[in-house]
């Protein structure tokens, strides 16, 4: 009876550890190809102005990937009606435990990855 009690004991405990330790959003849990690939810190979803590598690397950007570029918040919202977006251009960031910045402000997404430490999620 005792091994019956401490065995589920240890799994009660297991199952509270493994619950406090997956930190993913609910949406990270659904749409996992929103997050960061290999090697980066986040990844960007850009509606109605094209965001590039190569315009990221001339702000000392080099932590993101991948970068998706979509013309319209409409059919972005078709794919994710969570995010809710109202206009464009919107920037949406993601890191590997899901969202951390929505915003319709290009010069905040530059300053969000150039200053990741200094920022908190945001959502404007």
């Amino acid at each position: 009876m005792k091994k019956i009690i401490n065995g589920s004991l240890t799994f009660l405990l297991l199952s509270m550890l493994v619950a406090c330790t997956d930190e993913k959003d609910v949406y990270a849990r659904i749409h996992p190809n929103l997050l960061p690939s290999g090697g980066h810190t986040y990844s960007l979803q850009a509606v109605g102005k094209e965001l590039t590598f190569d315009l990221l690397e001339e702000s000392n950007i080099t932590n993101v990937g991948p970068i998706t570029n979509e013309a319209s918040y409409k059919s972005l919202n078709e794919q994710y009606p969570k995010l809710e977006l109202k206009k464009e251009p919107a920037f949406i960031v993601f890191d590997e435990n899901g969202l951390v910045l929505k915003t319709y402000d290009y010069e905040e997404v530059i300053d969000f990855l150039q200053n990741p430490e200094e920022s908190f999620y945001r959502e404007r």
